[in-house]
């Protein structure tokens, strides 16, 4: 159970915490094989295997979903089990190719808000071989039709993987999924037992992906200080900073991440040290995870303390930006992670935000955005397009709504939490989010002794 929650009764739900090997997902795919077939009067479309979805098929679902439709469980255990096949395919650093006369569109935060991810859809076109899709994380959570975002989004891959690529977000984490929604909505909506499935199809996604070999695509933001210690009297000064590292991350150091992993309460306080000493691999790999995952942007310079968690998540400033680009010669960093007024960013003069969720949470009343990268001509750079939307009507069920399936029957799951206390400063450098505390604004009590 998570600390500060009620002790687990006996026989009580848990997440599986320990891998999938292949033996275990053949007996799943044979287990699901087994369930109910859907009642004689189902109007939706059927799952097999990928080769069953065609562009008339995702079109009948994202109908079918949008009238509040689901998948049948036999079906919906499938695609995720067809999903994580694909992606253990695929690396910690995807890399991309996008050729003149082509180009592709990179998509921010999604949170669950369907009725919107269809807009952007009609505003984008689906993806092609010519025109791919790279989505930047935090699929689900928050918004209440998280189980429609992300079949769809992993049905648009499994009808050609190369069209669509995912990276990994915070939101793609068992801590967060149990607090912010998606696991109540999966159990409502079908079982605990397909969150663990999902769960799994997390721990494989890739951090991040590598496009034309000039901009790197990651959700949230780069690698932290190196040695990595905690100054427990560093300030959200700007000027109070840790200078850039002597020595920057590599690309090959990000493509041999060991990316299987599930971040706890206590990675992040491990994610430092008190004074400088040698790290393992693990160690190191799963310190960058927490900067893939967590870190933001910052207008100081160097490393600073971030919001978003008490210890072991940094902030970073322009000239780490500028050194990593220059070292690891690229021109472009895209992440995602925050809202942004507009919907879109340049926050430092090579990195770009983009956030695809418009009035996040029924209350942000920010434009959702997306990216379209194109190829200047043959061998030419590549320009970024932003295009931003406004929020469309969605059904009456508020953000965040099947939470409530956790909190009665699982709240042995569930931990005291607390509203953080906002900040009056703007340690970002842009106004959109001065006070505000990005998509993480609760910690959890401490433990009474």
């Amino acid at each position: 159970a998570s600390s500060g929650a009620p002790a687990a009764p006996a026989g009580a739900w848990m997440p599986r915490l320990t891998p999938w090997g292949a033996e275990d997902l053949v007996k799943e795919r044979q287990r699901a094989l087994t369930f109910d077939e859907p009642a004689a009067d189902y109007a939706g479309p059927r799952y097999t295997k990928g080769s069953d979805i065609t562009d008339a098929w995702l079109q009948k679902l994202m109908d079918f979903q949008k009238t509040g439709g689901l998948l049948p469980k036999k079906d919906a255990y499938l695609v995720v089990l067809d999903i994580i096949a694909q992606l253990k395919s695929e690396g910690a650093m995807g890399e991309l190719e996008v050729k003149a006369g082509e180009s592709l569109t990179v998509f921010g935060d999604l949170h669950g808000q369907y009725f919107d991810v269809l807009n952007i859809l009609g505003l984008s076109g689906m993806p092609s071989t010519k025109t791919p899709f790279l989505f930047n994380g935090d699929f689900v959570d928050r918004g209440s039709w998280s189980i429609e975002v992300i079949l769809l989004l992993y049905c648009m891959k499994l009808k050609d993987p190369k069209t669509v690529y995912f990276n990994r977000g915070n939101h793609e984490m068992l801590e967060a999924n149990l607090i912010y929604g998606f696991a109540g909505e999966t159990g409502l909506k079908y079982d605990l037992d397909l969150f663990n499935l999902f769960s799994e199809s997390f721990r494989n996604l890739p951090l991040t992906h590598l496009v034309n070999k000039e901009a790197l695509v990651v959700h949230a933001g780069l690698p932290g200080p190196r040695p990595r210690i905690w100054l427990p009297g560093q300030t959200h000064d700007p000027e109070d900073a840790v200078p850039v590292n002597a020595k920057c991350c590599t690309l090959e150091e990000i493509k041999n991440i060991d990316r299987y992993t599930e971040l706890t309460p206590a990675s992040y306080k491990a994610a430092v040290d008190e004074s400088p000493r040698p790290e393992e691999k693990w160690e190191t790999d799963t310190r960058m995870i927490v900067d893939f995952l967590w870190s933001d942007p910052r207008g100081g310079v160097g490393y600073g303390p971030s919001y978003r968690k008490s210890r072991g998540v940094f902030m970073f400033g322009p000239d780490v930006t500028k050194q990593f680009c220059e070292e690891n010669n690229l021109k472009l960093i895209i992440r995602s992670h925050e809202v942004k007024a507009e919907g879109w960013l340049r926050d430092h003069p090579t990195l770009m935000s983009v956030f695809s969720a418009p009035n996040y949470l029924d209350t942000g009343g920010n434009y959702g955005a997306f990216l379209r990268l194109t190829p200047t001509g043959p061998g030419g750079e590549l320009e970024v397009t932003p295009t931003s939307y406004k929020c469309v009507p969605h059904p009456d069920v508020p953000p965040m709504s099947h939470q409530a399936f956790i909190i009665e029957n699982h709240p042995h799951l569930m931990r005291t939490m607390k509203k953080k206390e906002a900040s009056d400063g703007d340690d970002f450098g842009d106004s959109d989010v001065s006070g505000y505390q990005g998509p993480d604004e609760w910690e959890e009590m401490p433990v009474a002794a």
